[in-house]
């Protein structure tokens, strides 16, 4: 965009060079800085070549103002005359280049071409960084191969080796940006912030937990008298895990939204402590949920809550745990209704003691086990939940639901996370493993054979997905429940 009160000068500086061929485009031309600051409130620009001498507002001050609402773009000043104050508060406020009238072509050429080299740096820079943070809430979400992952790693120059912790900064955006910049300068680049919500930093740490604990405490001393609060989740070693830590975080977001009274009100909250030595084992409750056997959940609800009951946890957090646990146990069961969502919430909260708690989850279980029929899904996912059931051992994917359905890929991926919490792929993963677990224990096939009936083609990439999900091997599965399994 051109600025100056000269009608010839503004023309002059259209025909002076070829913008196009030095990869540029005039936007606009505008005679005063109170034009150029309503233009730049409804449109990005890249350069801003202006007068510095205008009889209502300098170009000093048009770029100063526009600095005031964040906007970014480069600078030239134009000038009749040099003056030292000028430049220095030209330069002071990020100005390219100072020319002075009438221009020099070569001059400003050498100028454009210099702002357009660092417009690319830039926009390449910007790429890189959005490739790397959408890797990481492809991750976080489960949705990377472990190609994917390796080549997610490269992007990173520090901090990438396990064990992994995913963390949650919340506060206010300068306070967010000082956060993000506190773990950077100490090797934790995994971060995403900005694109989702500027009000939070995801973090994935790299490193011992005790190592993030001493770090956060220094956070906590920095940011004492400020508005903040970060929750952590589980540490886990392998990477494939790490969405499982992840939903916990989401859990606790969701809670803070709609229960406020039950959770700890602490500037860190740990999703899997009660005390600081001690974890609560989380991510074993979920694995236990995916093997199905009532005797294996009830023996991890009961670490849980010995655990509770040994650290002496107060109400609030043991039900503040409770409420973590069933919310798990409801996305498992898609056999629980709204309404009973609503009723064990209402329990947990008039619970008061810790053994009257850990009564009310075999209640739970009770109520999930004697319910078989699916309630509380729209017809449309309901609709491409079918196709999953019905057509698991064939080459099925959202792509192809979504056409045999007539609705966007796009449209269908995002209802149906939303209502499931699981992406299409990872909902089809679940039913191919529940199927294998039926064949483990009903037939005498082989793993290959299994893996092959459910619509694997690959044996090792069908052990992988097993253990990934139940924690042990099909094998293990095997041995441990073929005599023995009483199905959630």
């Amino acid at each position: 965009m051109f600025v100056d009160d000269e009608y010839m000068i503004l023309e002059g500086l259209k025909m002076i060079v070829d913008w196009s061929a030095l990869g540029f485009e005039v936007v606009e031309t505008v005679k005063s800085a109170t034009e150029a600051l309503q233009y730049l409130e409804s449109h990005a620009i890249d350069l801003l070549i202006t007068d510095i001498n205008m009889p209502e507002m300098s170009g000093i001050e048009l770029v100063k103002q526009a600095q005031v609402k964040n906007r970014d773009f480069f600078t030239i000043i134009l000038s009749g005359y040099q003056e030292f104050e000028f430049v220095k508060k030209g330069m002071q406020l990020g100005v390219k280049n100072y020319l002075v009238k009438p221009v020099n072509k070569e001059e400003l050429k050498r100028s454009v071409l210099e702002i357009h080299a660092e417009l690319e740096k830039r926009q390449q820079q910007e790429q890189k960084e959005l490739y790397r943070e959408t890797g990481l809430i492809l991750w976080l979400n489960n949705e990377l191969n472990d190609g994917e992952f390796q080549g997610l790693l490269k992007q990173f120059s520090s901090g990438t080796q396990p064990p992994y912790t995913p963390l949650l900064f919340s506060s206010e955006k300068a306070i967010v940006e000082t956060a993000a910049e506190y773990f950077w300068n100490r090797g934790q680049q995994m971060a995403v912030y900005g694109r989702l919500n500027e009000d939070q930093l995801i973090l994935i740490y790299s490193g011992s937990r005790q190592q993030l604990l001493l770090l956060i405490r220094e956070l906590e001393q920095h940011f004492s008298g400020e508005h903040w609060q970060i929750i952590v989740g589980e540490t886990i070693e392998e990477w494939e895990t790490l969405y499982k830590s992840y939903e916990k975080i989401k859990q606790i977001q969701s809670l803070q939204a709609f229960y406020p009274d039950l959770l700890p009100h602490e500037r860190v909250l740990k999703v899997d402590t009660v005390n600081k030595e001690e974890e609560l084992p989380f991510l074993s409750f979920n694995k236990a949920l995916m093997i199905g056997d009532i005797k294996t959940i009830c023996q991890e609800l009961d670490r849980i809550f010995d655990q509770l009951l040994a650290a002496q946890a107060d109400p609030e957090q043991v039900k503040y745990v409770s409420f973590l646990l069933f919310t798990d146990i409801y996305r498992q069961s898609p056999a629980l209704s709204v309404d009973d969502y609503e009723t064990m919430i209402a329990e947990i909260r008039k619970g008061n003691t810790i053994v009257e708690l850990r009564c009310l989850f075999d209640e739970i279980l009770e109520k999930t086990k004697g319910q078989t029929d699916q309630k509380r899904y729209s017809e449309t996912v309901q609709h491409a939940i079918d196709i999953i059931t019905n057509d698991y051992t064939e080459e099925i994917s959202l792509k192809s639901a979504a056409e045999s359905l007539h609705l966007s890929v796009v449209y269908l991926g995002q209802i149906f996370k939303k209502e499931t919490e699981l992406s299409f792929n990872q909902y089809l993963n679940h039913v191919r493993i529940k199927k294998a677990q039926h064949l483990l224990l009903h037939t005498q096939q082989t793993i290959n054979e299994i893996s092959e009936a459910i619509g694997y083609n690959n044996t090792n990439y069908f052990s992988k997905m097993f253990k990934k999900l139940n924690g042990i091997t099909p094998k293990e599965f095997r041995d441990t429940y073929r005599e023995g399994y009483d199905s959630l």
